[in-house]
């Protein structure tokens, strides 16, 4: 399992180097799996169109290629020991035989733009609080996790779009509603053709921030 994390006074949370390298596996392996998901979602033998569930189905069984043998992820994770409620789409997990462990990344999947104009903001803020991002603010997601990610299949616009769009949602949120703060905007750290990486910080009501790391693919 992996160690616990430093929090320095500001409240933001720092890996230690154990987590740190589990984290850098993880996500470098879900970097990686872009182009092959690309490649995957345009098999002509696809009904298509392919909605979330599918999509993800599709992107979980292209990361689980480029995992190490010790970590495994799977789809729609039931909290077996903390009692949430809430089912994140991808889950990873410490491969070991007879035993099962706390989940190690959390991972929620939104579609951009979403399905339906009714649920445009669904990225953020959702109906009956089950937006994105929301839900790791309500530990509805990731509770006794400090780190958690965030997956967005990119359909229409580009990344620099999205990005402004959602930083103005949340800057509009932080104005009219105590439950969030500017300072959780999202801040780029890499980008190329496929995919674009973000950072942001969640503020919890009850735990310490929670660190969200978005991997948005450009699906076309």
């Amino acid at each position: 399992m992996i160690s616990e994390v430093i929090i320095i006074p500001i409240g933001e949370p720092v890996l230690t180097g154990c987590e740190g390298n589990t984290l850098s596996i993880i996500l470098n392996s879900m970097k990686k799996t872009s182009t092959p998901f690309k490649r995957a979602i345009k098999q002509k033998n696809l009904r298509f169109p392919l909605n979330e569930n599918q999509l993800t189905q599709i992107y979980v069984q292209q990361v689980d290629i480029q995992l190490p043998s010790q970590f495994g992820i799977s789809i729609q994770y039931t909290d077996i020991f903390l009692g949430t409620k809430g089912i994140p789409d991808i889950y990873f997990y410490k491969k070991e035989e007879g035993a099962t462990h706390l989940p190690l990344f959390k991972v929620e999947a939104k579609r951009l733009p979403a399905p339906k104009k009714s649920r445009k903001k669904e990225y953020v803020k959702g109906k009956n609080e089950n937006g994105g991002i929301e839900r790791f603010k309500l530990e509805k997601h990731g509770k006794g996790l400090h780190t958690c990610g965030m997956l967005g299949y990119v359909e229409e616009e580009d990344f620099l779009f999205w990005e402004k769009c959602i930083n103005s949602w949340i800057a509009e949120l932080s104005l009219a509603n105590n439950l969030w703060q500017e300072d959780e905007i999202l801040t780029e750290t890499e980008r190329d053709n496929d995919f674009m990486v973000l950072e942001s910080i969640a503020h919890r009501t009850s735990q310490t921030d929670v660190r969200l790391y978005h991997l948005w693919i450009n699906t076309r």
